[in-house]
C-alpha cells in the first residue's frame, strides 16, 4: 500500500506539476491542498504519513498549520518549502520538529529525495526505545550504573550521543556541541528515539564534571525559558520581518525608478521649446513623475486628461482601419497640451506655450518614448 503525502501550497501550477511528476511513483501517493485550513480538513479525514507545506498562503498560512498540527496531529512529520528562508527561520523550524526546509523554486528530484528521507525516518519511528523521556531514561541508566553509549535520535533526523561509565555521565556529542552543552541541547528534544549499546574500552576522557541531577534541572530551566518564545512564533516573526524588508526594498526601488523618470522629463524639457510642464501619468489619473519649471498649476490636469485619453482611445478603437491611438493635441488660447501613450497604462503629458515650437516638442517626445517605456 502506498504511503500518503499531503502537499500544501497556494500555487495551482506547482501543485499540478508535483502531482503530475509523482503520478507514477511506486512508493507514495500525493494529495494536495491550497491552504492550511484545507490541509487540516484532509488530515482529519485521511491518515497522512507526511505533510509538505509552503509557509506563505492565504486563509491559514504554513506556520499556523504547523502549530495546529503539533496540537492535533503531533505524530505526522513535516517538511517546509519556502522562497523566503533565512538561517534563523530554518533553525527555528527544525527546533519545532520540521524534518527539512526546502528552498523554492523546487527541484522535483530534490523534493522526491526529501520525501523519501522523511518517510524512511517515519517508517522506523518505533526503532529503539520509545515512549519514555530522555531525562527519565538518563536517570534509569545512572541508577543501574550502566557503562554504555546512548544514541539519541530526533524526529527530524538529528543524532546525538551520551556516554556513561558505571552510571556517571562522562561525555556527550551532538554536531558541534560537546560535553554539557550537548547534553542541554539534546534534553530540549521531544519525541526522541533511544538506542543503547555497551561501551567498550578505550573509554572517552571525562568532559562532564557536573552531577546528572544538576544537569537535568538546568536543562529544564532552559527549556522553560525557551518556551516563552516558541519556535513557530519566532518563525512567524522572521517571516513578517522578511515581508516588511521586501516591501521596503520595493518602495526604495520604486522611489529610485520615479527619480530616474523625473530626470528624463527634465532632459526632455531642456530640449523642447516653450515647455510649461511635463509629466508621466497613469490611466488611473495618478501622476508618478512631474517636471514643472514654470510652476504651472497642473493639479487638475492628471485626472482630467486620463479621462480624455480613455475617451479618445475608445473613439479611435470604434473607427475601423484607423490603427492604434498615438497622440492627442488640445489647443487653448495660451498653450498646447500634447499627450502620448508610453504604455497602455501610462502616458506622457506636455503643456507647451503658444510661443513654443510644437514640431520640436513632438520630435523630442517621440525620441524619448523608448527610454520612458524602459524606465516604467
Amino acid at each position: 500500500m502506498k504511503q500518503q503525502v499531503l502537499i500544501v501550497d497556494d500555487e495551482p501550477e506547482l501543485l499540478l506539476s508535483i502531482s503530475s511528476g509523482f503520478e507514477k511513483n511506486d512508493r507514495f501517493q500525493i494529495t494536495t491542498a491550497h491552504n492550511g485550513q484545507k490541509a487540516l480538513d484532509i488530515l482529519s479525514k485521511i491518515p497522512m504519513d507526511l505533510v509538505v507545506t509552503d509557509l506563505r498562503m492565504p486563509v491559514m498560512d504554513g506556520v499556523e498549520l504547523l502549530a495546529a498540527m503539533t496540537e492535533s496531529f503531533p505524530k505526522v512529520p513535516n517538511i517546509v518549502m519556502t522562497a523566503f528562508g533565512t538561517p534563523v527561520m530554518e533553525q527555528q523550524l527544525k527546533k519545532a520538529g520540521t524534518m527539512e526546509v526546502l528552498e523554492k523554486p523546487l527541484d522535483i528530484d530534490a523534493l522526491e529525495q526529501a520525501i523519501n528521507r522523511a518517510l524512511d525516518l517515519h517508517e522506523h519511528r518505533n526503532d529503539g526505545l520509545a515512549g519514555i523521556s530522555l531525562a527519565n531514561f538518563l536517570q534509569i541508566v545512572a541508577m543501574e550504573q550502566k557503562t554504555a553509549a546512548l544514541k539519541v535520535a530526533h524526529p527530524n533526523g538529528k543524532r546525538g550521543y551520551l556516554f556513561f561509565t558505571e552510571g556517571k555521565l562522562i561525555d556527550a556529542i551532538y554536531d558541534n556541541f560537546i560535553g554539557e552543552e550537548a547534553v542541554f541541547e539534546m534534553l530540549t528534544w521531544d519525541n526522541v528515539r533511544l538506542s543503547m549499546k555497551k561501551l567498550a574500552p578505550p573509554l572517552p576522557e571525562p568532559k562532564i564534571q557536573s552531577e546528572l541531577m544538576s544537569l537535568l534541572l538546568e536543562a529544564a530551566h532552559r527549556k522553560d525559558t525557551a518556551m516563552k518564545e516558541r519556535p513557530l512564533d519566532l518563525v512567524k516573526q522572521e517571516f513578517i520581518r522578511i515581508q516588511q524588508q521586501k516591501k521596503k526594498q520595493q518602495s526604495l526601488k520604486g522611489e529610485s525608478k520615479m527619480a530616474g523618470i523625473k530626470e528624463l522629463l527634465k532632459e526632455m524639457a531642456g530640449e523642447m521649446d516653450g515647455v510649461l510642464a511635463i509629466q508621466v501619468t497613469g490611466m488611473d489619473g495618478i501622476t508618478i513623475a512631474l517636471h514643472n519649471p514654470t510652476g504651472t498649476d497642473v493639479e487638475a490636469f492628471s485626472a482630467k486628461f486620463a479621462m480624455v485619453m480613455k475617451l479618445v482611445e475608445k473613439s479611435i478603437d470604434s473607427l475601423q482601419g484607423m490603427g492604434d491611438f498615438e497622440e492627442n493635441l488640445v489647443q487653448s488660447q495660451n498653450a498646447w497640451i500634447l499627450t502620448r501613450f508610453i504604455t497602455p497604462q501610462y502616458y506622457v503629458g506636455i503643456a507647451v506655450s503658444r510661443d513654443g515650437t510644437l514640431g520640436n516638442v513632438r520630435l523630442v517626445a517621440q525620441r524619448y518614448l523608448d527610454q520612458l517605456r524602459k524606465s516604467l
